[in-house]
């Protein structure tokens, strides 16, 4: 969903509430209750949507480079906010590469286009300033030749700085070179299928054997190797143009067309950063005051809540007409580095206190941003502030924290959908408040959120 589309709390803002954004926080005169503070952190690790790598010509067995003719081909799929990157070696060289603009190709235009076509024109060729240049395919430290060097690998580029190459580069030595138009050498294409918002990347080798890489020691073929791609949300994830290569694998790349180490690299960052939207809480000591689990929603607000991140139906419904059991509910809706209301991005915290007696446990719920219906919260019994000594419940008990499917929309890819965020969608054919299951999201809830309970002063 677009961070836009959340909106703050009405009752609590009404009341000039925004630092705690609480409605209500208990009764204070009773000597039995306690006051906790509770953080909830957006904790996502996550650099990078999704990323891969190509290595396995169309129709081949095994992986290797392409030669005048062959395919590299793979398939993604995107939301509308999304830019692709990738880097691919120009085989002749010592450390030069195809790729893209540092921070990708926008896989979209601004009104919602899908690119589609011969793209090659936005592809460029870089140098990754790892390496010394020398010429295309006649150097004894370029990529073919390097494997028969007497004197190991060249040694290191005397600018450091990852840049664009150009048609007439000048190599270490001082002289000049002649390059191919990039177009003579590598074509690139999408195509897209709009049922299932998936990407169809295509690289061709359309270089000519006979004519198309003129050195002095005559015509060289040219080779494309195995590369690695990403989808972001327009970070820089392969390197920052002018600034040295970062180490993480593109000179494994650039170098020798070895994916290994970027690849590996990017893996584990892939996922949904997904924002948190403000939330609401509720102090209670009967089941279920925000929803049933396997019944519908109520029609309350938790559904303005988990489609659109708008926590002030919900919040009004509460402290309005307060279910049974609920002796305080309120908002959170401030990051606490901010001054304002909005969105919790990874790296941030919403908190607030609440006072609570035995008996009493916390429920509340914020929105999965980047879905359709998600939110996280609590189950319906709510999380225990005492255990059965009367004594105060703190520490991190993300463990008590689900991801809820409120039942109101039709499911999309989380952060790929072209509906998330919208007021409405498709209604979802199963209409029931029900856990997410790792079969329909995997990825561990624990890498999305954490929260922590203390008492407070």
């Amino acid at each position: 969903m677009s961070i836009r589309s959340f909106r703050g709390s009405a009752a609590c803002a009404a009341l000039g509430l925004l630092t705690l954004s609480a409605c209500g926080s208990g009764d204070d005169t009773d000597p039995s209750s306690r006051r906790f503070r509770v953080r909830i952190e957006n904790v996502a690790p996550f650099q990078q949507l999704k990323s891969g790598r190509f290595d396995t010509k169309v129709s081949g067995t095994s992986p290797g480079p392409l030669a005048p003719g062959d395919t590299y081909e793979f398939s993604f799929t995107a939301g509308r906010n999304h830019r692709l990157s990738f880097a691919t070696m120009f085989g002749q060289s010592n450390d030069w590469f195809f790729g893209t603009e540092p921070q990708g190709i926008p896989l979209y235009s601004a009104d919602g286009q899908p690119l589609t076509g011969n793209i090659t024109s936005r592809v460029i060729l870089w140098d990754a300033g790892t390496e010394v240049d020398e010429e295309p395919a006649v150097g004894a430290h370029t990529g073919p030749k390097q494997g028969t060097s007497t004197d190991g690998p060249g040694i290191k580029d005397f600018n450091s700085q990852v840049r664009r190459v150009g048609s007439r580069p000048v190599l270490s030595s001082g002289q000049t070179f002649a390059l191919p138009d990039l177009a003579s050498m590598i074509r690139v294409q999408l195509a897209h299928d709009a049922a299932t918002n998936r990407f169809t990347m295509r690289i061709d080798n359309v270089s000519d054997d006979r004519t198309t890489l003129s050195t002095s020691e005559g015509i060289k073929p040219v080779r494309i190797s195995p590369g690695v791609w990403t989808v972001t949300a327009g970070s820089e994830p392969f390197f920052t143009e002018g600034q040295p290569d970062r180490g993480q694998g593109l000179e494994a790349i650039a170098e020798g067309g070895d994916t290994t180490a970027l690849h590996t690299w990017l893996t584990p960052r892939n996922g949904v950063a997904t924002p948190l939207s403000p939330g609401v809480f509720a102090v209670h000591n009967a089941t279920a005051p925000l929803f049933t689990e396997g019944a519908q929603d109520r029609g309350q607000g938790l559904e303005a809540l988990a489609e659109m991140g708008d926590d002030s139906r919900l919040s009004s419904a509460l402290s309005t007409t307060p279910p049974t059991g609920v002796s305080a509910s309120g908002t959170f809706n401030t990051p606490v580095d901010a001054s304002a209301p909005g969105p919790l991005l990874p790296g941030h915290a919403y908190e607030f206190t609440v006072t609570a007696r035995p008996s009493e446990r916390l429920s509340f719920a914020t929105m999965f941003g980047q879905s359709n219906d998600w939110v996280f919260g609590t189950d319906e019994q709510g999380i225990a502030l005492f255990d059965k000594d009367n004594m105060p419940v703190t520490g991190d008990l993300t463990s008590k924290v689900y991801l809820w499917d409120v039942g109101t929309e039709l499911d999309e890819e989380p952060a790929v959908g072209p509906h998330q965020g919208a007021p409405e969608w498709t209604l979802d054919s199963d209409r029931t408040v029900r856990r997410v299951p790792g079969s329909r999201y995997a990825t561990p809830l624990s890498q999305h959120l954490r929260l922590t309970i203390t008492e407070a002063n």
